[in-house]
Protein backbone atom coordinates (compact mmCIF):
# COMPACT_ATOMS: atom_id res chain seq x y z
CA UNK A 1 0.00 0.00 0.00
CA UNK A 2 1.45 3.11 -1.19
CA UNK A 3 1.20 6.59 0.45
CA UNK A 4 1.29 9.88 -1.70
CA UNK A 5 4.33 12.25 -1.52
CA UNK A 6 4.82 15.56 -0.25
CA UNK A 7 8.01 16.89 -1.58
CA UNK A 8 7.56 20.20 -0.10
CA UNK A 9 8.84 20.23 3.19
CA UNK A 10 11.55 17.84 2.05
CA UNK A 11 12.40 20.19 -0.76
CA UNK A 12 13.32 22.86 1.69
CA UNK A 13 15.47 20.10 3.73
CA UNK A 14 17.02 19.56 0.56
CA UNK A 15 18.29 23.47 -0.17
CA UNK A 16 20.07 23.37 3.64
CA UNK A 17 21.04 19.88 3.17
CA UNK A 18 22.78 21.13 0.51
CA UNK A 19 24.54 23.71 2.47
CA UNK A 20 25.08 21.01 5.45
CA UNK A 21 27.06 18.75 2.97
CA UNK A 22 28.92 21.53 1.76
CA UNK A 23 30.53 22.20 5.46
CA UNK A 24 30.87 18.73 6.08
CA UNK A 25 29.10 19.48 9.42
CA UNK A 26 26.65 16.67 11.28
CA UNK A 27 23.12 16.48 8.99
CA UNK A 28 19.72 17.97 10.12
CA UNK A 29 18.23 16.54 13.24
CA UNK A 30 16.13 13.47 13.40
CA UNK A 31 12.42 14.51 13.56
CA UNK A 32 8.85 13.09 13.44
CA UNK A 33 6.39 14.28 10.31
CA UNK A 34 3.26 14.42 11.50
CA UNK A 35 -0.32 14.56 9.52
CA UNK A 36 -3.22 16.23 11.71
CA UNK A 37 -6.64 15.42 11.03
CA UNK A 38 -7.08 18.55 8.90
CA UNK A 39 -4.60 17.23 6.23
CA UNK A 40 -1.76 19.68 7.34
CA UNK A 41 1.94 18.15 8.49
CA UNK A 42 4.15 19.43 10.79
CA UNK A 43 7.64 18.32 12.62
CA UNK A 44 8.79 17.61 16.32
CA UNK A 45 12.15 16.52 17.42
CA UNK A 46 12.39 13.12 18.49
CA UNK A 47 15.24 11.95 20.71
CA UNK A 48 17.30 8.56 20.56
CA UNK A 49 17.72 6.75 24.02
CA UNK A 50 20.67 4.44 23.73
CA UNK A 51 19.89 0.54 24.14
CA UNK A 52 22.02 -2.54 26.63
CA UNK A 53 22.82 -3.68 22.93
CA UNK A 54 23.78 -0.42 21.44
CA UNK A 55 21.16 0.73 19.20
CA UNK A 56 19.15 3.77 20.12
CA UNK A 57 15.42 3.69 20.01
CA UNK A 58 13.81 6.75 18.63
CA UNK A 59 10.01 6.65 19.59
CA UNK A 60 6.66 8.73 19.39
CA UNK A 61 4.11 8.30 21.79
CA UNK A 62 0.95 6.47 20.90
CA UNK A 63 -1.71 9.38 22.46
CA UNK A 64 -0.08 11.59 20.29
CA UNK A 65 -0.19 8.86 16.97
CA UNK A 66 -3.79 8.08 17.89
CA UNK A 67 -4.90 11.99 16.47
CA UNK A 68 -3.01 11.71 13.99
CA UNK A 69 -3.87 10.43 10.51
CA UNK A 70 -0.05 9.54 9.47
CA UNK A 71 3.32 9.71 11.18
CA UNK A 72 6.96 9.56 9.68
CA UNK A 73 10.23 8.99 10.83
CA UNK A 74 12.87 11.05 9.30
CA UNK A 75 16.37 10.17 10.79
CA UNK A 76 19.25 12.54 10.27
CA UNK A 77 21.47 9.28 9.28
CA UNK A 78 18.82 8.52 6.57
CA UNK A 79 19.80 10.65 3.52
CA UNK A 80 22.57 10.82 1.00
CA UNK A 81 23.12 12.94 -1.97
CA UNK A 82 23.04 11.36 -5.80
CA UNK A 83 26.62 10.62 -6.93
CA UNK A 84 27.82 9.24 -3.10
CA UNK A 85 29.31 6.24 -2.68
CA UNK A 86 26.92 3.61 -0.85
CA UNK A 87 23.24 2.03 -1.10
CA UNK A 88 20.10 2.02 0.46
CA UNK A 89 18.88 -1.57 1.36
CA UNK A 90 15.14 -2.56 2.09
CA UNK A 91 12.67 -5.63 1.76
CA UNK A 92 14.00 -9.06 1.56
CA UNK A 93 17.40 -7.22 -0.05
CA UNK A 94 16.68 -5.16 -2.34
CA UNK A 95 19.67 -2.75 -2.93
CA UNK A 96 19.72 0.92 -4.65
CA UNK A 97 22.33 2.83 -5.42
CA UNK A 98 22.78 7.00 -5.53
CA UNK A 99 22.60 7.54 -9.23
CA UNK A 100 19.12 8.87 -9.87
CA UNK A 101 17.79 11.95 -9.64
CA UNK A 102 13.93 11.13 -8.68
CA UNK A 103 12.76 7.60 -7.63
CA UNK A 104 10.60 6.03 -5.27
CA UNK A 105 10.38 2.68 -3.59
CA UNK A 106 7.83 1.55 -1.19
CA UNK A 107 7.67 -1.71 0.78
CA UNK A 108 4.32 -2.28 1.79
CA UNK A 109 3.13 -3.18 5.15
CA UNK A 110 0.82 -6.13 3.90
CA UNK A 111 4.23 -7.96 2.69
CA UNK A 112 6.53 -6.76 5.20
CA UNK A 113 8.40 -9.49 6.31
CA UNK A 114 11.48 -8.18 7.44
CA UNK A 115 10.59 -4.28 9.38
CA UNK A 116 13.84 -2.46 8.61
CA UNK A 117 15.40 0.04 6.06
CA UNK A 118 19.38 0.73 5.79
CA UNK A 119 21.52 2.48 4.26
CA UNK A 120 25.60 3.26 4.00
CA UNK A 121 26.79 6.91 2.67
CA UNK A 122 30.18 8.14 3.08
CA UNK A 123 29.12 9.28 6.73
CA UNK A 124 28.59 5.58 8.11
CA UNK A 125 26.03 2.74 7.47
CA UNK A 126 22.78 2.09 9.77
CA UNK A 127 20.13 0.12 10.30
CA UNK A 128 16.77 0.81 11.26
CA UNK A 129 14.73 -1.80 13.02
CA UNK A 130 10.77 -1.19 13.28
CA UNK A 131 8.97 -2.54 16.41
CA UNK A 132 6.66 -0.35 17.41
CA UNK A 133 3.79 -0.83 15.34
CA UNK A 134 5.53 -3.26 13.83
CA UNK A 135 2.93 -4.90 11.10
CA UNK A 136 1.07 -0.84 10.43
CA UNK A 137 4.24 0.38 8.77
CA UNK A 138 5.52 0.93 4.96
CA UNK A 139 9.10 2.15 4.35
CA UNK A 140 9.48 4.58 1.25
CA UNK A 141 13.10 5.21 -0.53
CA UNK A 142 12.80 8.35 -2.48
CA UNK A 143 15.15 10.73 -4.22
CA UNK A 144 13.53 14.54 -5.98
CA UNK A 145 15.98 16.44 -7.47
CA UNK A 146 19.09 13.72 -6.81
CA UNK A 147 18.25 14.04 -2.98
CA UNK A 148 17.71 10.65 -1.22
CA UNK A 149 15.59 9.97 1.67
CA UNK A 150 14.70 6.98 3.35
CA UNK A 151 11.89 6.43 6.30
CA UNK A 152 9.26 4.60 7.50
CA UNK A 153 5.14 6.01 7.71
CA UNK A 154 2.66 4.90 9.64
CA UNK A 155 -0.88 5.57 7.59
CA UNK A 156 -2.92 5.95 11.15
CA UNK A 157 -6.09 5.92 9.42
CA UNK A 158 -5.87 2.94 6.55
CA UNK A 159 -3.44 0.56 8.20
CA UNK A 160 -4.79 0.20 12.16
CA UNK A 161 -8.45 1.59 11.83
CA UNK A 162 -7.12 4.48 13.70
CA UNK A 163 -6.38 1.83 16.61
CA UNK A 164 -2.92 2.72 17.81
CA UNK A 165 -2.25 -0.02 20.48
CA UNK A 166 1.38 1.23 21.11
CA UNK A 167 4.43 3.77 21.10
CA UNK A 168 5.49 4.06 17.50
CA UNK A 169 9.10 2.83 17.94
CA UNK A 170 12.31 2.18 15.68
CA UNK A 171 15.64 0.82 16.72
CA UNK A 172 19.10 2.41 14.68
CA UNK A 173 22.49 0.61 14.79
CA UNK A 174 25.11 2.46 13.62
CA UNK A 175 27.72 0.10 11.70
CA UNK A 176 30.97 1.93 10.83
CA UNK A 177 31.93 3.06 7.61
CA UNK A 178 33.43 -0.14 6.20
CA UNK A 179 29.83 -1.65 6.98
CA UNK A 180 27.86 -3.27 4.10
CA UNK A 181 24.78 -5.49 4.25
CA UNK A 182 26.45 -8.59 5.75
CA UNK A 183 26.87 -6.38 8.83
CA UNK A 184 23.57 -5.16 8.41
CA UNK A 185 21.77 -8.75 7.89
CA UNK A 186 24.07 -9.79 11.10
CA UNK A 187 22.50 -6.66 13.41
CA UNK A 188 19.20 -7.55 12.38
CA UNK A 189 19.69 -11.17 13.06
CA UNK A 190 21.10 -10.40 16.83
CA UNK A 191 18.56 -7.90 17.30
CA UNK A 192 15.60 -10.52 16.18
CA UNK A 193 16.86 -13.58 18.13
CA UNK A 194 17.32 -11.96 21.01
CA UNK A 195 13.94 -10.20 21.01
CA UNK A 196 12.21 -13.33 20.27
CA UNK A 197 14.64 -15.14 21.99
CA UNK A 198 13.63 -13.23 25.54
CA UNK A 199 10.04 -14.67 25.56
CA UNK A 200 10.23 -17.92 23.55
CA UNK A 201 13.20 -20.70 22.62
CA UNK A 202 14.84 -20.26 19.21
CA UNK A 203 16.70 -22.96 17.84
CA UNK A 204 18.65 -23.37 14.78
CA UNK A 205 17.40 -26.02 12.03
CA UNK A 206 20.20 -28.29 13.70
CA UNK A 207 19.02 -27.83 16.80
CA UNK A 208 15.52 -28.63 16.08
CA UNK A 209 16.39 -31.89 14.16
CA UNK A 210 18.29 -33.16 17.17
CA UNK A 211 13.97 -33.81 18.21
CA UNK A 212 12.50 -33.87 14.81
CA UNK A 213 14.64 -36.04 12.76
CA UNK A 214 12.75 -35.38 9.70
CA UNK A 215 13.88 -31.64 9.63
CA UNK A 216 17.38 -33.02 8.40
CA UNK A 217 15.41 -34.85 5.80
CA UNK A 218 13.60 -32.24 4.73
CA UNK A 219 17.06 -30.48 4.25
CA UNK A 220 18.05 -33.34 1.93
CA UNK A 221 14.86 -33.19 0.15
CA UNK A 222 13.32 -31.95 -2.80
CA UNK A 223 10.26 -30.48 -2.28
CA UNK A 224 7.23 -31.19 -4.37
CA UNK A 225 3.67 -29.95 -4.11
CA UNK A 226 0.92 -31.35 -6.21
CA UNK A 227 -3.25 -30.14 -6.46
CA UNK A 228 -5.59 -32.86 -6.32
CA UNK A 229 -8.92 -31.38 -6.87
CA UNK A 230 -9.85 -27.82 -8.00
CA UNK A 231 -12.81 -25.68 -8.78
CA UNK A 232 -12.37 -24.25 -11.71
CA UNK A 233 -12.02 -20.65 -12.08
CA UNK A 234 -10.08 -17.64 -13.78
CA UNK A 235 -8.08 -14.68 -11.96
CA UNK A 236 -9.85 -11.42 -12.07
CA UNK A 237 -12.94 -12.75 -14.04
CA UNK A 238 -15.80 -10.34 -12.81
CA UNK A 239 -18.23 -13.70 -13.09
CA UNK A 240 -16.18 -15.74 -10.14
CA UNK A 241 -16.24 -12.43 -7.96
CA UNK A 242 -19.35 -13.39 -5.90
CA UNK A 243 -20.24 -15.15 -2.94
CA UNK A 244 -21.38 -18.86 -3.94
CA UNK A 245 -24.09 -20.65 -2.36
CA UNK A 246 -24.11 -24.62 -2.37
CA UNK A 247 -26.59 -24.06 -5.11
CA UNK A 248 -24.23 -22.03 -7.49
CA UNK A 249 -20.97 -22.92 -6.71
CA UNK A 250 -19.25 -24.79 -9.61
CA UNK A 251 -18.00 -28.33 -8.58
CA UNK A 252 -14.61 -29.46 -8.00
CA UNK A 253 -12.66 -31.64 -10.74
CA UNK A 254 -9.92 -34.05 -10.21
CA UNK A 255 -6.33 -32.88 -11.50
CA UNK A 256 -4.67 -35.97 -9.86
CA UNK A 257 -6.32 -38.86 -8.15
CA UNK A 258 -4.75 -39.61 -4.71
CA UNK A 259 -3.80 -42.98 -6.35
CA UNK A 260 -2.25 -41.47 -9.13
CA UNK A 261 0.73 -39.40 -7.14
CA UNK A 262 1.03 -42.62 -4.92
CA UNK A 263 1.98 -44.48 -8.62
CA UNK A 264 3.97 -41.10 -9.27
CA UNK A 265 5.95 -41.09 -5.91
CA UNK A 266 7.02 -44.89 -6.73
CA UNK A 267 7.96 -43.96 -9.69
CA UNK A 268 10.55 -41.66 -8.61
CA UNK A 269 11.78 -44.20 -5.74
CA UNK A 270 12.48 -46.23 -8.69
CA UNK A 271 14.52 -43.43 -10.42
CA UNK A 272 16.81 -42.82 -7.35
CA UNK A 273 15.21 -40.02 -5.90
CA UNK A 274 15.37 -41.12 -2.05
CA UNK A 275 14.63 -38.21 -0.82
CA UNK A 276 11.27 -36.35 -1.41
CA UNK A 277 8.70 -33.92 0.97
CA UNK A 278 5.17 -33.83 -1.07
CA UNK A 279 2.83 -31.42 0.01
CA UNK A 280 -0.45 -32.94 -0.48
CA UNK A 281 -2.65 -30.01 -2.20
CA UNK A 282 -6.56 -29.91 -2.98
CA UNK A 283 -7.59 -32.88 -0.54
CA UNK A 284 -10.06 -31.17 1.20
CA UNK A 285 -13.47 -30.39 0.77
CA UNK A 286 -14.42 -28.44 -2.29
CA UNK A 287 -10.80 -29.29 -3.21
CA UNK A 288 -7.90 -26.27 -3.43
CA UNK A 289 -9.31 -23.44 -1.83
CA UNK A 290 -12.55 -24.17 -2.41
CA UNK A 291 -14.59 -23.99 1.04
CA UNK A 292 -12.11 -22.91 2.82
CA UNK A 293 -11.63 -22.52 6.03
CA UNK A 294 -13.76 -26.30 6.14
CA UNK A 295 -11.64 -29.06 5.79
CA UNK A 296 -14.10 -32.38 5.77
CA UNK A 297 -15.38 -34.53 4.21
CA UNK A 298 -11.78 -34.92 2.22
CA UNK A 299 -12.67 -34.30 -1.40
CA UNK A 300 -14.17 -37.49 -3.15
CA UNK A 301 -13.51 -35.95 -6.47
CA UNK A 302 -9.66 -37.26 -5.29
CA UNK A 303 -10.66 -40.51 -4.35
CA UNK A 304 -11.68 -40.07 -0.64
CA UNK A 305 -10.60 -40.58 2.43
CA UNK A 306 -9.19 -44.35 2.14
CA UNK A 307 -7.31 -43.00 -0.92
CA UNK A 308 -6.08 -40.30 1.07
CA UNK A 309 -4.55 -42.58 3.67
CA UNK A 310 -3.49 -44.70 1.65
CA UNK A 311 -1.28 -42.46 -0.42
CA UNK A 312 0.04 -40.81 3.38
CA UNK A 313 1.23 -44.32 4.38
CA UNK A 314 2.43 -45.21 1.07
CA UNK A 315 4.60 -42.39 0.60
CA UNK A 316 5.74 -42.50 4.10
CA UNK A 317 6.74 -46.17 3.19
CA UNK A 318 8.92 -45.12 0.60
CA UNK A 319 10.93 -43.13 2.85
CA UNK A 320 9.31 -39.71 1.89
CA UNK A 321 8.06 -36.80 4.00
CA UNK A 322 3.93 -36.35 3.38
CA UNK A 323 2.33 -33.15 4.73
CA UNK A 324 -0.78 -31.44 3.83
CA UNK A 325 -1.79 -28.40 2.59
CA UNK A 326 -4.21 -26.12 4.59
CA UNK A 327 -6.04 -22.42 4.26
CA UNK A 328 -6.56 -21.05 7.66
CA UNK A 329 -6.00 -17.49 5.81
CA UNK A 330 -8.74 -16.86 3.97
CA UNK A 331 -12.60 -17.68 3.77
CA UNK A 332 -15.46 -17.92 1.56
CA UNK A 333 -19.42 -17.45 2.22
CA UNK A 334 -19.87 -20.72 0.86
CA UNK A 335 -17.97 -22.52 3.82
CA UNK A 336 -20.13 -24.67 6.09
CA UNK A 337 -18.58 -23.06 8.37
CA UNK A 338 -19.39 -19.23 6.72
CA UNK A 339 -21.66 -18.83 9.96
CA UNK A 340 -23.35 -15.82 8.53
CA UNK A 341 -19.89 -14.28 8.40
CA UNK A 342 -18.89 -14.57 11.47
CA UNK A 343 -15.65 -16.26 10.71
CA UNK A 344 -14.44 -13.38 8.67
CA UNK A 345 -12.47 -10.48 9.99
CA UNK A 346 -14.65 -7.63 10.13
CA UNK A 347 -13.71 -3.57 9.42
CA UNK A 348 -14.76 -0.83 11.30
CA UNK A 349 -18.32 -0.97 9.50
CA UNK A 350 -19.22 -4.17 10.80
CA UNK A 351 -18.21 -5.45 6.67
CA UNK A 352 -16.55 -8.61 6.33
CA UNK A 353 -13.01 -7.93 5.13
CA UNK A 354 -12.13 -8.86 1.55
CA UNK A 355 -8.98 -10.37 0.54
CA UNK A 356 -7.31 -9.31 -2.45
CA UNK A 357 -8.88 -11.48 -5.19
CA UNK A 358 -11.50 -14.18 -5.77
CA UNK A 359 -10.42 -17.61 -5.43
CA UNK A 360 -11.59 -20.89 -6.14
CA UNK A 361 -14.36 -20.70 -3.49
CA UNK A 362 -15.33 -17.52 -5.36
CA UNK A 363 -15.48 -13.72 -3.28
CA UNK A 364 -12.47 -14.29 -0.77
CA UNK A 365 -12.42 -12.72 3.18
CA UNK A 366 -9.87 -12.30 5.73
CA UNK A 367 -10.03 -15.26 8.19
CA UNK A 368 -10.50 -13.57 11.82
CA UNK A 369 -7.72 -16.08 13.46
CA UNK A 370 -8.60 -15.50 17.10
CA UNK A 371 -12.25 -16.47 16.34
CA UNK A 372 -10.95 -19.64 14.41
CA UNK A 373 -8.56 -20.96 16.98
CA UNK A 374 -11.35 -19.97 20.21
CA UNK A 375 -13.52 -22.03 18.24
CA UNK A 376 -12.96 -24.64 15.44
CA UNK A 377 -9.04 -24.47 14.45
CA UNK A 378 -7.46 -26.99 17.53
CA UNK A 379 -9.92 -29.43 16.39
CA UNK A 380 -9.73 -29.20 12.66
CA UNK A 381 -6.00 -29.88 13.02
CA UNK A 382 -6.29 -32.89 15.29
CA UNK A 383 -8.64 -34.51 13.00
CA UNK A 384 -6.09 -33.55 9.85
CA UNK A 385 -3.17 -35.10 11.92
CA UNK A 386 -5.68 -38.36 12.68
CA UNK A 387 -5.30 -38.61 8.49
CA UNK A 388 -1.27 -39.43 9.16
CA UNK A 389 0.12 -36.26 8.13
CA UNK A 390 3.77 -35.84 9.34
CA UNK A 391 6.54 -33.48 8.28
CA UNK A 392 5.79 -29.82 8.47
CA UNK A 393 1.82 -28.89 8.08
CA UNK A 394 1.50 -26.63 5.36
CA UNK A 395 -1.37 -23.34 5.75
CA UNK A 396 -1.06 -21.49 2.76
CA UNK A 397 0.49 -17.92 2.48
CA UNK A 398 -0.11 -17.26 6.77
CA UNK A 399 3.46 -16.16 6.87
CA UNK A 400 3.75 -14.03 3.67
CA UNK A 401 1.10 -11.58 5.01
CA UNK A 402 0.92 -8.96 8.19
CA UNK A 403 -2.04 -10.59 10.57
CA UNK A 404 -5.57 -9.70 9.85
CA UNK A 405 -7.13 -7.20 12.29
CA UNK A 406 -10.46 -7.27 12.93
CA UNK A 407 -13.25 -5.08 14.37
CA UNK A 408 -15.72 -7.49 14.96
CA UNK A 409 -17.21 -6.90 19.06
CA UNK A 410 -17.29 -10.80 19.24
CA UNK A 411 -13.56 -11.38 18.55
CA UNK A 412 -11.81 -7.74 18.16
CA UNK A 413 -8.55 -8.45 17.72
CA UNK A 414 -5.48 -6.02 16.63
CA UNK A 415 -2.38 -7.20 14.02
CA UNK A 416 0.12 -7.81 17.50
CA UNK A 417 -2.48 -9.96 19.00
CA UNK A 418 -3.04 -11.94 16.07
CA UNK A 419 0.05 -12.41 15.52
CA UNK A 420 0.25 -13.86 18.72
CA UNK A 421 -2.73 -16.37 17.63
CA UNK A 422 -0.07 -17.36 14.84
CA UNK A 423 1.93 -18.61 17.22
CA UNK A 424 0.24 -20.79 19.09
CA UNK A 425 -1.72 -22.41 15.78
CA UNK A 426 2.47 -22.99 14.29
CA UNK A 427 2.91 -24.50 17.81
CA UNK A 428 0.06 -26.60 17.30
CA UNK A 429 1.20 -27.48 14.25
CA UNK A 430 4.65 -28.52 15.37
CA UNK A 431 3.27 -30.87 18.16
CA UNK A 432 0.64 -32.50 15.97
CA UNK A 433 2.34 -33.07 12.96
CA UNK A 434 6.04 -32.22 13.73
CA UNK A 435 6.55 -29.10 12.01
CA UNK A 436 4.98 -26.38 9.94
CA UNK A 437 5.44 -24.30 6.88
CA UNK A 438 4.25 -21.72 4.80
CA UNK A 439 5.61 -19.04 2.71
CA UNK A 440 8.46 -16.43 3.30
CA UNK A 441 10.04 -15.14 7.21
CA UNK A 442 8.58 -12.85 8.94
CA UNK A 443 10.31 -12.05 11.86
CA UNK A 444 8.00 -12.76 14.18
CA UNK A 445 7.92 -16.32 13.61
CA UNK A 446 11.61 -17.28 13.09
CA UNK A 447 12.80 -20.56 14.02
CA UNK A 448 8.85 -21.85 14.52
CA UNK A 449 8.65 -22.48 10.57
CA UNK A 450 10.65 -25.10 9.13
CA UNK A 451 10.15 -24.20 5.91
CA UNK A 452 9.25 -21.91 3.64
CA UNK A 453 7.86 -22.41 -0.25
CA UNK A 454 9.78 -18.72 -1.35
CA UNK A 455 10.68 -16.01 0.49
CA UNK A 456 9.53 -13.30 -1.67
CA UNK A 457 8.85 -12.32 -5.01
CA UNK A 458 10.86 -9.59 -5.81
CA UNK A 459 13.10 -11.20 -8.38
CA UNK A 460 10.51 -12.32 -9.89
CA UNK A 461 8.63 -8.93 -10.35
CA UNK A 462 12.02 -7.21 -11.27
CA UNK A 463 12.17 -9.70 -14.08
CA UNK A 464 8.79 -9.10 -15.28
CA UNK A 465 9.04 -5.52 -14.72
CA UNK A 466 12.32 -5.78 -17.17
CA UNK A 467 10.85 -8.03 -19.76
CA UNK A 468 8.32 -4.99 -20.32
CA UNK A 469 11.28 -2.58 -20.29
CA UNK A 470 9.67 -0.70 -17.49
CA UNK A 471 13.02 0.84 -15.55
CA UNK A 472 13.26 0.00 -11.99
CA UNK A 473 14.04 2.04 -8.68
CA UNK A 474 16.65 -0.28 -7.49
CA UNK A 475 19.63 -1.92 -9.06
CA UNK A 476 20.08 -5.35 -7.59
CA UNK A 477 18.53 -8.15 -4.61
CA UNK A 478 21.36 -9.99 -2.19
CA UNK A 479 20.10 -12.32 -0.58
CA UNK A 480 19.73 -10.10 3.12
CA UNK A 481 17.02 -12.77 4.64
CA UNK A 482 19.05 -15.48 3.81
CA UNK A 483 22.42 -13.93 5.67
CA UNK A 484 20.06 -13.21 9.07
CA UNK A 485 18.17 -16.42 8.98
CA UNK A 486 19.78 -19.37 6.64
CA UNK A 487 20.20 -21.66 9.40
CA UNK A 488 16.85 -21.04 10.66
CA UNK A 489 14.53 -21.84 7.70
CA UNK A 490 14.83 -23.81 4.67
CA UNK A 491 13.61 -22.05 1.53
CA UNK A 492 13.35 -21.30 -1.98
CA UNK A 493 14.52 -17.49 -2.75
CA UNK A 494 11.77 -16.47 -4.68
CA UNK A 495 8.97 -17.46 -7.14
CA UNK A 496 11.44 -17.22 -9.95
CA UNK A 497 13.56 -19.75 -8.62
CA UNK A 498 10.51 -22.24 -8.03
CA UNK A 499 9.58 -24.92 -10.65
CA UNK A 500 12.41 -26.27 -12.78
CA UNK A 501 15.06 -23.55 -12.63
CA UNK A 502 17.55 -23.51 -15.23
CA UNK A 503 20.04 -20.30 -16.45
CA UNK A 504 19.92 -17.38 -14.56
CA UNK A 505 17.02 -19.01 -12.22
CA UNK A 506 19.15 -21.61 -11.35
CA UNK A 507 22.13 -19.18 -10.68
CA UNK A 508 19.95 -17.09 -8.44
CA UNK A 509 19.01 -20.22 -6.34
CA UNK A 510 22.40 -21.21 -5.79
CA UNK A 511 23.44 -17.79 -5.08
CA UNK A 512 20.57 -17.43 -2.45
CA UNK A 513 21.16 -21.15 -0.66
CA UNK A 514 17.86 -22.19 -1.88
CA UNK A 515 15.89 -25.23 -1.84
CA UNK A 516 14.29 -26.71 -5.32
CA UNK A 517 10.50 -26.99 -5.01
CA UNK A 518 7.69 -27.96 -7.67
CA UNK A 519 4.73 -26.81 -7.74
CA UNK A 520 3.30 -28.11 -11.39
CA UNK A 521 4.53 -31.41 -12.31
CA UNK A 522 2.78 -33.73 -14.45
CA UNK A 523 3.16 -37.57 -14.67
CA UNK A 524 5.46 -37.68 -16.86
CA UNK A 525 7.82 -35.30 -15.28
CA UNK A 526 9.42 -37.98 -12.72
CA UNK A 527 12.71 -37.63 -14.68
CA UNK A 528 12.80 -33.91 -14.73
CA UNK A 529 12.62 -33.93 -11.29
CA UNK A 530 15.03 -36.60 -10.54
CA UNK A 531 17.67 -34.31 -12.77
CA UNK A 532 16.75 -31.31 -10.07
CA UNK A 533 17.73 -33.51 -7.49
CA UNK A 534 20.95 -34.86 -8.80
CA UNK A 535 21.35 -31.15 -9.48
CA UNK A 536 20.55 -30.01 -5.87
CA UNK A 537 22.43 -33.20 -3.98
CA UNK A 538 26.31 -31.04 -3.80
CA UNK A 539 24.98 -28.27 -2.54
CA UNK A 540 22.37 -29.33 -0.08
CA UNK A 541 24.35 -30.09 2.72
CA UNK A 542 24.62 -26.45 3.42
CA UNK A 543 20.75 -26.02 3.77
CA UNK A 544 20.96 -26.27 7.78
CA UNK A 545 24.52 -23.58 7.99
CA UNK A 546 24.51 -20.06 8.55
CA UNK A 547 25.23 -17.96 5.26
CA UNK A 548 28.16 -15.67 6.84
CA UNK A 549 28.81 -13.89 3.86
CA UNK A 550 27.95 -12.60 0.90
CA UNK A 551 30.30 -10.84 -1.39
CA UNK A 552 31.70 -9.46 -4.76
CA UNK A 553 34.73 -10.75 -5.52
CA UNK A 554 34.99 -9.66 -9.39
CA UNK A 555 32.62 -8.35 -11.88
CA UNK A 556 29.64 -10.33 -12.09
CA UNK A 557 31.16 -13.07 -9.51
CA UNK A 558 30.23 -13.66 -6.02
CA UNK A 559 31.29 -15.86 -3.07
CA UNK A 560 29.38 -17.19 -0.66
CA UNK A 561 30.69 -18.28 2.50
CA UNK A 562 28.77 -20.55 5.23
CA UNK A 563 29.01 -21.94 8.65
CA UNK A 564 31.20 -24.81 7.99
CA UNK A 565 33.61 -22.90 5.84
CA UNK A 566 32.15 -24.18 2.36
CA UNK A 567 32.17 -21.35 -0.44
CA UNK A 568 30.02 -20.66 -3.27
CA UNK A 569 31.10 -18.91 -6.13
CA UNK A 570 28.62 -18.03 -8.60
CA UNK A 571 29.49 -16.71 -12.18
CA UNK A 572 27.03 -14.52 -13.71
CA UNK A 573 29.39 -13.76 -17.01
CA UNK A 574 29.77 -14.98 -19.70
CA UNK A 575 33.37 -15.37 -19.75
CA UNK A 576 35.01 -17.93 -17.44
CA UNK A 577 36.29 -15.82 -14.32
CA UNK A 578 39.30 -16.55 -11.86
CA UNK A 579 39.34 -15.63 -8.32
CA UNK A 580 40.97 -16.90 -4.82
CA UNK A 581 42.58 -19.36 -6.90
CA UNK A 582 39.98 -21.05 -8.44
CA UNK A 583 38.36 -20.63 -12.08
CA UNK A 584 34.56 -20.66 -12.02
CA UNK A 585 33.11 -21.67 -15.94
CA UNK A 586 30.84 -18.84 -17.78
CA UNK A 587 27.10 -18.93 -15.97
CA UNK A 588 28.12 -21.43 -13.74
CA UNK A 589 28.47 -22.03 -9.72
CA UNK A 590 31.15 -23.48 -8.22
CA UNK A 591 31.28 -25.37 -4.52
CA UNK A 592 34.21 -24.99 -2.87
CA UNK A 593 33.96 -27.40 0.33
CA UNK A 594 35.97 -26.58 3.70
CA UNK A 595 39.58 -27.34 4.49
CA UNK A 596 40.04 -29.93 6.84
Amino acid sequence: MEMKASFGTFGIKVAALAAVMACGDAWASNVARVKASDGTWSERPISGVKEADGGVRYTFPAAEARNAQSVQFWLDRAQAAKGEEGFWMGGRGVVGYFTRDKMRWVNGARFMDHPYFAMKTPRGAFIAIVEGMRFEFNVAVEAADGRYRAYPSWDIEKLAFGDVYEDLSVVVYELGKDAGWNEMAKAYRRRVLAREGAVRRVATLRERSAARPHIAKMADSIALRRVHALKPFVFKDPAHDVDFTPETEKRPVCRYSFAQTLAFLRKLKALGVDDVAICIAGWQDGGYDGRCPSSFPVSPEAGGEAELRALIKGGQALGYIVDGHSNYTDCYAVSPMWDGGNVACKGPDGKALRCHDAFAGGRAYNLCLKNAWDTFLPGELERIAALGFRGAHYIDVFTAVFPYACRDPRHRANRREIAAYQRKVVERCVELFGGFGSECDMDHLIGLVDYANYNTREIKNAQLARAKGRSLPFDRIVPFSELAFHDYLLANPDKSTQEFPSGQDWLDLVEFGGRPIVYNFTDDDAERIRDLYQKFKPFRHLQMEEMTEHRDIAPGVVRVTYGDGSRVYVNHGASPAAADGVTVPACDALLVPPKR
